[in-house]
């Protein structure tokens, strides 16, 4: 039985995978580079260092950019532009800034909607930090923020297959319901406080 056309087709499958694999790997550290620095982003904008913030942001751009094209194929990749379009909402949000696109973040399409979704559990930390300091006002315009994009992101009702949105929803609707509890008992608190002081008479 003559073999010789298997045996080169077999060797031309053999360098296909094996530039696939190259190219995985490739991504995967990328992938745990961007990550890396998406994340320190999202810390230092906790801690109001918001230039080197932005400076790890636009940093990551360009690897963001080598990536979106690869999110389908290795799911890394795609955790990677969430952490990474994550941070870049939550900078723009509490700089009350306007978001970059898709396109200006060289995000995939997915990692750009599920990392907004994901930006919604930072504006929760950024309301309760605004709670502490009293700032009830700025309080509720990010929570009037947050229902915004809820109401934005309820708009996709597709397969996971398509766009694993559905989970990331129904942990919004909580998360957003813990944060207006949240912002009410404190609302009821301070008018408490204020009619307690009114007749005290101080």
């Amino acid at each position: 039985m003559e073999m010789e056309r298997l045996q080169k087709e077999v060797e031309r499958l053999k360098d296909y995978f094996d530039a696939i694999d190259a190219d995985r790997e490739k991504a995967y550290h990328e992938s745990r580079d961007l990550r890396r620095m998406s994340v320190q982003a999202v810390r230092d904008i906790q801690r109001g260092r918001f230039d080197d913030a932005r400076a790890l942001i636009e940093s990551g751009k360009e690897i963001s950019s080598r990536l979106k094209d690869k999110d389908v194929r290795y799911g890394f990749v795609e955790e990677a532009q969430q952490e990474y379009t994550e941070a870049a909402f939550t900078l723009a949000f509490v700089l009350r800034q306007e978001p970059m696109t898709q396109e200006e973040l060289s995000a995939s399409e997915r990692g750009y909607l599920l990392g907004l979704a994901d930006s919604v559990g930072e504006l929760r930390r950024h309301i309760l930090g605004l709670l502490r300091d009293d700032r009830l006002v700025e309080a509720k315009e990010y929570m009037e923020l947050m229902d915004d994009i809820f109401g934005m992101l309820m708009k996709f009702d597709h397969t996971d297959a398509v766009i694993p949105l559905r989970r990331k929803q129904d942990m919004l609707r909580g998360i957003i319901e813990r944060t207006r509890g949240d912002l009410t008992n404190i609302i009821c608190q301070k008018k408490l406080e204020s009619c307690i002081k009114e007749n005290s008479g101080g």
